[in-house]
């Protein structure tokens, strides 16, 4: 008995999948899932710049470098210079860094959410962004 026919199966190839493609239109954006995205974005900014404004602050502070400016400055302006040397200090470092994280992440949703709508009012008027997507 011949096994032709078993070898002749054994080597053909299954023939590959067709691929699909779809092409979808991106004509809203919702408001509040914008608001909420760009608020997350906004707070993971805010916290570091938070940490990265803290952390230079402790580096120029554990070299030297801070103590070495403070004594520039107390020469150059003599006694006048109490007000600028509090600036300095790890409290008012802080409160600066916390006030700026705090505007960042206020102005950075609301630029996500005017963006949103910016976006929508665009897409109803050009009908919106045509995606393709394919499979493999």
């Amino acid at each position: 008995m011949s096994d032709a026919p078993a070898r002749k199966m054994r080597q053909s190839k299954p023939a590959p999948a067709p691929v699909k493609q779809v092409r979808l239109k991106l004509v809203y954006i919702d408001l509040w899932s914008a608001v909420k995205v760009s608020a997350l974005v906004a707070l993971v900014i805010a916290l570091a710049g938070l940490v990265l404004n803290l952390a230079v602050w402790g580096i120029l502070n554990a070299t030297g470098i801070l103590g070495a400016l403070q004594g520039v400055i107390t020469d150059i302006l003599g006694e006048g210079a109490g007000g600028i040397l509090a600036l300095l200090e790890f409290g008012q470092v802080f409160a600066l860094s916390l006030v700026s994280a705090v505007i960042n992440l206020v102005s950075i949703t609301v630029l996500g959410s005017l963006g949103a709508l910016i976006y929508n009012a665009i897409a109803r008027l050009t009908g919106g962004y045509l995606l393709g997507f394919r499979s493999n």
